[in-house]
């Protein structure tokens, strides 16, 4: 269906030639082809789905799919126009104690984030009874009990300390996977992948993909570009990675709300799949759809950016803020979900995409492009981080961040960044504990190093 749209063609050769421009610039060295990294996010949820899932949009009139595709190419001639203002207004801002992080080796940064792991991954075991296969096989899923698991609407004190504690372990998770690589010698290396890979299950059985992801990515990112392999072999690995997820994903998706132990006992685990279970998920341009169905049909209106200054203001605990209004129940009511079972009044959430969020914030034209302005920020702090990349935790922070861009395609919120939200505040106290050690360093503005070596991609 959507290959019958006018605007599909337009929105499909805006990102044809706007990934080309990254690409050429990534490869002589400019950091600004970084955008590339948006633009996969782009292609990922907005145009794959159609090709994968096509009888699910045989049912959405050609009207709505045009309008939609004609949203995402306001949104990508919105990102291009407004991202290099905000790249060029974020390096100019001053930063501290980036000289005396390169003092640190990367031997003394694995200690300290190794200890912050083995902190929470104390704490979480101890949240399980001393159940420790069970804390990093939550073989249950969603119908157990996990290190990190809390009630969806957690009114006290502790289910914030529990929620900022599971956002802490998943950051410093994707620090180690990162970390891996600068290891100067075989013991810290392994040490590093040790603490990686005992973290990995945790995360997959866990049930939520994006935090899963949010881990890997930043793995998978930094082989990309720092790997010791030839990089047509890196790409052959990247591609069986990507095939093994799918495969896996599958089976998170339709196993997660009964659990894994049926699966994992089973000597054929493709019998117990569904017909109908296949690669789900990516379905943003069909979101986007039924957003402007939900404006059209008068139960909303546009936010005017209150939407946005809900997720802004989320991590006010509810122990603090007893009425602190629920994210995106509405749209989850409106789309059919409502259920009394639920904590929250429905049986699950729905993401809009983040061309939706920007729809019912601010409209169906101002929309998009309201999106592609907090897109086009995040992208010049990435940019930032990268461009400070001599210290070894900017760089991880970099890593970190282009990791979670993928999830900001289900939605801009602060939910999918506390991770890097935490790994900056890491960073940070980091760098002041530096600079008292090794002395007060003038301030660094944020600009390329002379010496920069062109990306290997």
């Amino acid at each position: 269906m959507v290959t019958h749209e006018l605007t599909f063609y337009l929105a499909g050769a805006a990102l044809l030639i706007l990934t080309v421009e990254s690409c050429v610039k990534l490869l002589k060295g400019d950091s600004f082809g970084f955008t590339l990294i948006v633009y996969i996010t782009v292609f990922a949820w907005y145009f794959v789905d159609p090709f994968l899932n096509p009888d699910d949009y045989n049912y959405v009139p050609p009207f709505l799919l045009g309008q939609s595709y004609g949203q995402v190419l306001l949104f990508l001639v919105g990102f291009r126009v407004v991202v290099p203002a905000a790249v060029r207004w974020i390096l100019s801002r001053r930063s501290t104690g980036v000289l005396a992080m390169q003092r640190l080796t990367p031997e003394q940064i694995l200690m300290a984030a190794g200890a912050i792991w083995l902190l929470l991954f104390a704490i979480g075991i101890g949240r399980m009874g001393g159940d420790v296969v069970g804390a990093v096989f939550p073989v249950d899923s969603r119908a157990g009990v996990t290190m990190w698991g809390r009630g969806a609407v957690e009114s006290s004190a502790t289910g914030f300390l529990i929620a900022s504690a599971a956002y802490v372990f998943n950051a410093i998770a994707a620090f180690l996977g990162v970390l891996v690589f600068f290891q100067r010698t075989t013991f810290w290396r392994v040490l590093a992948g040790a603490m990686f890979a005992i973290t990995l299950p945790y995360f997959f059985f866990e049930g939520a993909r994006s935090h899963f992801l949010a881990v890997l990515l930043p793995f998978i990112l930094t082989y990309l570009l720092y790997g010791r392999h030839p990089l047509v072999v890196r790409f052959v690995i990247l591609a069986v990675a990507f095939v093994c997820l799918d495969q896996g994903f599958r089976f998170v998706t339709a196993f997660r709300s009964t659990g894994f132990r049926e699966l994992l006992a089973a000597e054929n685990p493709y019998e117990l799949m569904d017909e109908d279970v296949r690669t789900t998920g990516l379905n943003m341009i069909q979101e986007l759809c039924f957003v402007n169905t939900y404006l059209d049909s008068g139960d909303t209106s546009p936010a005017y950016g209150a939407r946005y200054l809900n997720e802004l203001l989320n991590f006010v605990p509810r122990a603090i803020w007893p009425s602190k209004p629920l994210i995106g129940i509405d749209y989850a009511i409106w789309r059919g979900f409502e259920s009394p079972e639920g904590d929250l009044g429905v049986s699950t959430t729905i993401s809009t995409g983040m061309i939706g969020g920007g729809v019912l914030n601010f409209g169906k034209i101002f929309g998009p492009v309201a999106a592609s302005i907090l897109m086009a920020v995040w992208t010049g702090m990435l940019i930032r981080w990268w461009e400070q990349r001599k210290s070894l935790l900017r760089l991880a922070l970099f890593m970190v961040g282009a990791g979670l861009t993928f999830n900001l395609g289900r939605d801009i919120s602060l939910l999918v960044l506390w991770p890097v939200i935490f790994a900056y505040f890491f960073v940070r106290l980091t760098e002041i504990w530096a600079t008292k050690r090794f002395g007060q360093l003038p301030q660094l503005a944020t600009v390329a190093p002379a010496d920069a070596q062109p990306v290997q991609v």
